[in-house]
């Protein structure tokens, strides 16, 4: 270690000032370049958030299809019951048995409902593409 150090001195590299411009430079801009990605990083995110707004209304609004058509059962004097199965909600395609789909073929909907105890819950699960939404309720 000391070898080099005097080798350096030796030719009075740390001696003069030449270059301290251009590495100040550098690292400054480095600073910049990396504040730069990480606000780059977060808008990106934040399209990506903004995009999805409408997936996420069609899934809640699929769940709460779901909802209202336990509801109405129930009033009719059917009763609330389970419609589809919330595990096969991931797969949300026409045809995917345990899961509704309407009209959209990838808009899907499925309802579990929980009759062990006074009040009922009844929660119901929407899903759009790959956005899921889920709405409980209690009557």
């Amino acid at each position: 270690m000391f070898k080099l150090f005097n080798l350096l001195t030796k030719y009075n590299l740390f001696k003069t000032n030449k270059g301290v411009a251009l590495i100040l430079t550098i690292l400054i801009l480095v600073g910049i370049l990396a504040i730069a990605m990480g606000v780059t990083s977060l808008m990106v995110g934040e399209i990506k958030m903004t995009r999805e707004i409408p997936w996420a209304l069609k899934a809640y609004y699929a769940a709460e299809i779901g909802i209202e058509k336990s509801l109405y059962d129930a009033r009719r004097g059917g009763g609330a019951s389970d419609i589809g199965d919330p595990a096969n909600l991931a797969n949300c395609s026409p045809g995917t048995t345990g899961v509704i789909c309407l009209d959209d073929p990838d808009i899907c909907y499925s309802v579990d409902v929980d009759v062990s105890g006074d009040p009922i819950y009844i929660k119901s699960y929407g899903c759009y593409k790959r956005i899921k939404r889920s709405i409980e309720v209690s009557y």
